[in-house]
């Protein structure tokens, strides 16, 4: 059952974690009128979800810890000179939605294969006038339109370390790019960066540890590049 709260409670909230995990050092007026996009993504997914199921976390609290604050940790790694990025499998748009919320500027290809998901993210896109974003409905192993600008790629689908070894060796981008990997525990990231690939050189340059009362997690920032 999904929680019923003010914009005003939801907004402090989010706002209170992400001065505690220095996600943004203070809240301006500013960042307050970003952070009120969060509720109208949360309050739309609710009603979404009444007709189409889009998503199994409908509770205020555990989806601003789950899906906003579990997506925003990504800022504390990310390379902010990275302006181009793909996010892959990103469900109701995440991590896709909220870098884009954070960082209007950014621009994001988000890749769905499922087709009422997609729709849910075009359609939060233009109702929060996030204009640099856009969602494809197709499966990244057909997708070949990889631009030349293309920074990073990053993907919080729930992939095993053998599935993103396989998604890594398919993924046709045309230069050096950094990829960012939601894993669930440091073997996973090991086994990513060991295995000998065929079409790419692949190094790991950072992680990210941090842990919800969900559970423990970390993002791993690898630099890869065509052979």
């Amino acid at each position: 059952m999904s929680e019923k709260t003010s914009e005003k409670i939801f907004v402090n909230k989010i706002a209170e974690y992400f001065e505690n995990f220095a996600i943004i050092s203070s809240v301006s007026s500013f960042e307050s009128e970003k952070l009120k996009k969060f509720y109208v993504l949360y309050t739309e997914l609710i009603e979404w979800n009444k007709k189409i199921n889009i998503t199994a976390i409908t509770g205020e609290s555990e989806f601003i810890k789950r899906h906003i604050m579990d997506s925003a940790f990504l800022f504390k790694i990310f390379d902010k000179r990275a302006m181009s990025i793909m996010d892959i499998g990103s469900g109701a748009g995440f991590p896709g939605i909220v870098l884009n919320i954070l960082n209007p500027d950014l621009k994001i290809v988000s890749i769905e294969s499922v087709f009422k998901k997609c729709n849910f993210q075009k359609n939060i896109s233009r109702k929060l006038n996030l204009v640099n974003f856009k969602c494809l409905n197709l499966n990244i192993f057909s997708y070949k339109n990889y631009s030349e600008s293309l920074d990073a790629i990053t993907t919080r689908a729930a992939f095993n370390a053998s599935e993103l070894i396989n998604l890594i060796e398919k993924l046709d981008f045309k230069k050096n790019i950094d990829l960012y990997l939601f894993l669930s525990n440091l073997d996973e990231a090991k086994k990513i960066a060991d295995f000998k690939y065929k079409t790419k050189l692949i190094r790991i340059d950072r992680i990210l540890f941090y842990k919800t009362e969900y559970s423990f997690r970390l993002i791993a920032k690898y630099t890869a590049a065509p052979k």
